[in-house]
């Protein structure tokens, strides 16, 4: 099956992403989607093309139900309905060991210049002895950045290609033991990903705080302006609506796609 990416608008994509709770079990997702979605991850940023980011799929029945085992209880009916999971991990290995091979590669391909002060002096003698020695806390730190990043990439591919999304945490120790991770290799988040069980028009939109709560101009503190007129644009792409709440439609929706999973329904008083 070929993808077909012809009609996709890339600011949509921002808007359509969600968090989706529900899934389709019954229906599966093509090899060719997780492959675009891996690739997309593989894509991202790796500092200094060290490509320290690792994703494991997971799609069998019997790993599934581990999981069930060592995840938040909240987690657990993603974890058991999506498809597939993909497990983002870090490998602190890579970073020592693949610097020293991406460092030099990016200076002969042009990807750093003595433009910005590299060179291969640079990063033989100073650079690469000063990276490849940090601590490995210290790797870990900014390897988890880079797997958001990439983490990114994966979910607006997957929105891209009319897929659902979510990102749920886990026991990272024991989720390691049961992928086989080696000692260098740091679990940091698991993504479901499945053919959606709710439309993104029910799933709706969340309250975000205030742009200049969040969005600092020049301090830490001080608010930047947003421009209405831009807003008003990236609300017509559709990137952009206003936040949505419970309604009677919005109950019905959510019990709808429970009672199709299986899964305990919603009252007013839980809310």
């Amino acid at each position: 099956m070929a993808l077909n990416y012809e009609s996709v608008d890339f600011i949509k994509v921002l808007g359509e992403r969600r968090s989706c709770r529900f899934y389709d079990p019954e229906r599966a997702v093509e090899a060719e989607k997780i492959q675009a979605i891996c690739q997309a991850a593989r894509n991202a940023s790796h500092m200094g093309n060290a490509n320290c980011i690792t994703v494991t799929q997971v799609t069998k029945q019997e790993t599934k139900d581990e999981f069930t085992k060592i995840v938040s209880a909240f987690n657990i009916p993603m974890a058991k309905m999506a498809p597939v999971s993909l497990v983002f991990a870090l490998d602190r290995d890579k970073w020592y060991n693949g610097l020293p091979i991406g460092l030099p590669i990016l200076f002969k391909q042009g990807g750093v210049n003595p433009s910005h002060g590299w060179s291969m002096d640079n990063i033989e003698n100073s650079t690469l002895p000063r990276l490849t020695t940090f601590p490995p806390e210290i790797v870990s730190y900014l390897l988890s950045c880079e797997t958001g990043m990439a983490m990114a990439s994966a979910q607006l591919m997957a929105t891209a290609l009319g897929l659902g999304s979510c990102c749920y945490a886990g026991q990272g120790p024991k989720i390691a033991e049961v992928l086989g991770f080696p000692d260098s290799a740091q679990f940091v988040w698991a993504m479901a990903i499945g053919y959606p069980g709710e439309s993104v028009e029910s799933m709706g939109w969340r309250e975000r705080s205030p742009y200049g709560d969040i969005i600092y101009a020049e301090k830490f503190g001080t608010p930047a302006i947003a421009d209405p007129a831009v807003d008003a644009e990236l609300t017509a792409l559709g990137m952009m609506g206003e936040p949505s709440a419970l309604t009677p439609q919005r109950l019905a929706d959510i019990n709808a796609a429970a009672t199709k999973m299986g899964l305990p329904t919603r009252t007013d008083e839980n809310g």
